[in-house]
């Protein structure tokens, strides 16, 4: 009871200041909104309470399976020699990146570390992984290291991902060298790749076309000679009882692998004369491409790359590099598209908002069936956007980004602030029709007192309920944590921004009526006594 009547005297000398306390509260969104947006990054799935992480090493281009194998070893035995602690286990696969580089060379290689939950731990992922990255960068005979953290939410690709498209060649290349130049200037990028990667070594057949001509040959004639020479083609086939037998001619195994034969290799010309290749071609040997992308039936060179999420974001990496290239003085007919953790980021933020949007027309129109107001259930939201200062507060003292489940707590937060909200404008309404001769401000001051305890109690406890998850008491849940943090630090805030600013608003929304039919009155009252 007595701090029910504290609070009704402070309440009763603020609401004569009302204007200036709804500055105050103003000023400080504004300054939590400038300060977000400064300094507080948005980033997807937060990777610091991630529990598995993947390893994409790569050799050489022409190491065999064996060598391979041998150089990951080396690797093995750092992750072995984690604590135990930390490390729950770990797998390797020769020979391939997974799906994060689709295709298959004897050169690649895949480890995947399981580490132990994030409670146990001293050091989260990105700790883990930034030791071992430094370890790994003085291994010998290693080409690169690509270091993969799985936030755990869907798979959303790399953190920067720009597709190069087009179609002619050298030009994409180029393109794609300008790209990497510029993500290496962005501070807090590193794990630059690009799957343009050179394939096995094979003999680069140039053709001469003047000679071709001169000896009566089309490329397609040298063509096929060369698929017949060393892919063979089935001339017949012989049934040996219930089995049909193909016979392929092609040249012997010892004969494919030598340059001297493809030189001496003769091709028919349509006159049936037969010129050796070397004639009308020269070789060279060169490494070959490992794979060909397309994209939208264009071929395509894919880099991406890893950031340091203290430093930047993958959005903010992306746009340093879209606003220093001019594609259309140096690189017309191509394009570039953004893709993985970047794109993906922009659809989340783009379904947030209309999440956002469709809740709170919903509830609007709910407000607006309880009220019979169009005026009310608008001062009752008005105070929703204070519920953030506590959420942009709580993420910047943790050091944490705020990341879409941190938004979906924000959507939830908006039904648990304009629950408290409705309760006492409820109560206000009732008695303002109860005892109508009461100034409005007794009616207001009133209201508040009466519905502090429920509002209190109510906050409190949903406060007391979150928390505790939203710092792994007990047990930690990556996906549960952010919304709860949210949530939990929003209502902290958002109550006693309630039961102050809701009074000053609902005072001001009477002061505009009289202050609108003053003027009416002034208006019709100059009719009626004219002439």
């Amino acid at each position: 009871m007595r701090f029910r009547e504290l609070f009704r005297v402070v309440l009763q000398k603020l609401l004569p200041a009302r204007y200036a306390v709804i500055a105050v509260f103003l000023a400080l969104i504004v300054g939590a909104f400038l300060y977000a947006a400064k300094f507080m990054d948005f980033v997807l799935f937060p990777t610091q309470s991630a529990d598995e992480f993947y390893i994409l090493a790569e050799l050489p281009s022409g190491s065999s399976l064996e060598r391979t194998e041998e150089k990951v070893q080396e690797v093995e035995a750092l992750i072995a020699a984690l604590p135990e602690e930390e490390l729950a286990s770990y797998t390797t696969r020769i020979g391939t990146h997974g799906w994060y580089n689709l295709g298959e060379n004897e050169n690649w290689a895949l480890m995947g570390v399981y580490l132990t939950a994030f409670a146990k731990r001293d050091r989260n992922a990105d700790e883990i992984v930034d030791a071992l990255r430094v370890q790994t960068g003085e291994l010998e005979g290693f080409d690169n290291f690509t270091y993969i953290i799985d936030s755990g939410g869907p798979p959303v690709g790399r953190p920067v991902q720009l597709r190069i498209i087009g179609s002619d060649d050298r030009q994409r290349r180029s393109l794609a060298d300008a790209v990497i130049e510029q993500l290496r200037m962005v501070d807090g990028v590193s794990d630059i790749e690009r799957d343009d990667k050179s394939g096995k070594e094979q003999i680069v057949v140039d053709l001469d076309y003047i000679r071709l001509a001169e000896h009566d040959l089309s490329v397609a004639d040298v063509a096929k000679s060369l698929r017949l020479a060393y892919d063979g083609e089935i001339v017949t086939s012989v049934r040996y009882g219930d089995e049909d037998v193909d016979f392929r001619v092609i040249l012997e195994q010892s004969a494919r692998g030598s340059a001297e034969v493809l030189g001496n290799l003769v091709i028919p010309n349509r006159e049936g004369r037969f010129v050796k290749l070397q004639e009308v071609a020269d070789f060279h040997i060169d490494a070959g491409p490992s794979n060909f992308y397309h994209y939208d039936n264009e071929r395509t060179i894919t880099v991406t790359a890893n950031i340091d999420k203290e430093k930047t974001t993958s959005l903010l990496a992306t746009a340093a590099v879209l606003d220093a290239i001019d594609m259309q003085a140096n690189w017309p007919g191509l394009r570039i598209i953004v893709g993985g953790e970047t794109e993906e980021t922009q659809k989340s933020m783009g379904s947030l908002v209309i999440a956002f949007a469709i809740a709170v027309v919903g509830i609007y129109l709910v407000l607006l069936l309880l009220f019979n107001s169009l005026t009310q259930p608008l001062v009752v939201m008005f105070a929703v956007p204070f519920g953030l200062i506590g959420v942009i507060l709580a993420f910047a003292v943790h050091g944490e980004a705020i990341g879409f489940l941190a938004m979906l707590g924000v959507i939830g937060l908006v039904g648990i602030v304009v629950n408290d909200s409705l309760i006492l404008v409820n109560l206000f309404n009732r008695m303002r029709e109860t005892e109508p001769d009461i100034p409005v401000s007794t009616a207001v001051v009133n209201a508040t007192k009466h519905r502090l305890r429920p509002i209190l109690l109510t906050s409190v406890t949903t406060v007391a309920g979150l928390l505790p998850m939203a710092y792994g008491a007990g047990g930690s849940d990556p996906f549960s944590a952010p919304m709860a943090l949210a949530m939990g630090y929003g209502i902290l805030f958002a109550t006693p921004l309630t039961l102050i600013l809701l009074p000053c608003l609902l005072l001001v929304l009477d002061d505009a009526r009289a202050l609108v039919l003053s003027g009416v009155r002034k208006i019709f009252g100059r009719s009626e006594d004219g002439p």
